[in-house]
């Protein structure tokens, strides 16, 4: 039993950095509070407006779509951390600035290169593949780079 009320603890928490709801919970958790108590620090911080779960997503979604994230892979994120599926999406929808996805593909491509041109079509491939990953669709990923797409874009739409 942790020698620290769960209040306590959840404020030195959120000190820390912003967290969901369900991050705090689960931080708690981890430092060994049962489940009354986890709960009324987490009910009495939202309570007090020290968690705001569509705030945090909002910050996250445009830090992730900064760093050259696909807002579909932003909204997954958010939802991994426990923000509700709807307002994942809508926050990564708004990080986007209503970017088409080819747009957001070169401000990632541009990042990573960072204003240079790729060197040759083996960088160019690997390029393709680290797009991908960061959730961008292969035709858009391709189009930046110049390469023709005859595939489809078998990536799950939101």
């Amino acid at each position: 039993m942790p020698d620290v009320p769960a209040w306590e603890k959840a404020l030195k928490l959120l000190a820390l950095r912003s967290r969901t709801a369900q991050e705090l919970d689960r931080a708690l958790a981890r430092s060994g509070y049962g489940a009354p108590e986890r709960a009324s620090a987490v009910a009495r911080a939202r309570e007090l407006g020290y968690i705001n779960d569509g705030e945090t997503a909002r910050f996250r979604a445009r830090t992730r779509v900064g760093q050259g994230d696909a807002p579909r892979l932003a909204a997954k994120k958010l939802v991994a951390q426990g923000v509700e599926e709807g307002e994942a999406r809508a926050a990564a929808t708004e990080a986007a600035e209503g970017a088409s996805a080819v747009e957001l593909a070169s401000r990632a491509l541009q990042r990573r290169l960072k204003g240079r041109a790729p060197i040759g079509e083996r960088e160019r491939q690997k390029l393709l593949r680290a797009l991908i990953a960061k959730g961008h669709s292969p035709s858009a990923a391709a189009k930046v780079l110049g390469i023709d797409w005859e595939g489809t874009d078998d990536v799950e739409d939101w």
